[in-house]
């Protein structure tokens, strides 16, 4: 029988895990960046509301 070679399920390069470790990396990465893009949003707009509070004042 023969082996059935493991490769990165993302880059499809040779790899004893599913997903490598430079695809891991890079999409933990993108997860990191997209949560503070989130997390800088959610901030935001409660000052944005403030402001516009103040200004009618």
């Amino acid at each position: 029988m023969s082996e059935k070679k493991k490769v990165c399920m993302v880059c499809g390069k040779p790899s004893e895990v599913s997903i490598c470790d430079v695809c891991k990396a890079q999409i933990q990465g993108e997860a990191i960046d997209k949560k503070q893009k989130i997390e800088r949003e959610v901030r935001i707009g409660p000052e944005v509301e403030k402001e516009k509070k103040k200004q009618k004042r």
